[in-house]
Parts: C-alpha cells; structure tokens; sequence
C-alpha cells in the first residue's frame, strides 16, 4: 500500500505578501503602543501622516523601503527590537530604555472624572 502525499499548494506570492504585510502592521503597532505614541505622534516623528500609519497598522499598504528603515531606526533608539522566527513569528525585545523613554500615558478623553477617577452621578452634578 503506498502512503498519500498530501496535495502540493501552489506558490501563492500575493497570499506571502500579505501575510508579510500584516506581520509589520503588528509590529507598527505593538512598538507605537510601547513607546507610548498615538498614531499621529508617530506620523510627526517620521514625517508621514496619521492616515498613512493607520494604513500600515492595518496591513492595507506596502510600506516603502524607506518608511521601513525609517521606522526600525525609530524602534532601536527606542529600545525595542524584533526577531522574526522560523515558524512566521515574531518575537519582542523591550529594554529598559524603552520604559524610561515612554511618553507618559495621555489622560483619558471625555467628561472629566472626580477625584477617585469615577464620573459622579447625574444626581450628584452641579
């Protein structure tokens, strides 16, 4: 009795692509959200717009070989790395600089809060 072979996929380069895409949107957006960088804090940084970055965190775009160095400058200085793995994965470094450097967290928007950080009743409202 001879053993089945699986069926052979056919190379598919715009499903690989994709699939690269996506693995940098994720990226884009871990990193940003490390540093502590809404999406146009990000785009001033590296002289694009809030439109692109929000593109490129969406995997809806191929970044330019430029934007992509420009940005791993940005994550090293920072003191976060990546490490693409084997099996499509992707592996994050996050030194200690990278908290030290972190902008402080953005209060959030919205009515304002009391003093606890909860929003009083409506009864309770001048």
């Amino acid at each position: 009795m001879s053993a089945r072979q699986a069926p052979e996929r056919p190379f598919d380069l715009a499903h690989l692509m994709r699939m690269e895409r996506l693995a940098f949107a994720a990226k884009v957006r871990m990193a940003r959200a490390v540093a502590g960088l809404s999406q146009s804090e990000l785009a001033a940084r590296i002289g694009m717009t809030q439109r692109s970055i929000h593109k490129l965190e969406q995997g809806g775009t191929e970044p330019r070989r430029a934007t992509v160095a420009t940005l791993e400058r940005l994550w090293r200085e920072q003191g976060i790395e990546f490490e693409d793995l084997v099996d499509g994965g992707v592996r994050v470094i996050v030194r200690a600089a990278a908290f030290e450097t972190a902008l402080p967290a953005r209060r959030p928007r919205g009515r304002p809060q009391g003093a606890l950080g909860q929003v009083p009743p409506a009864a309770f409202r001048a």
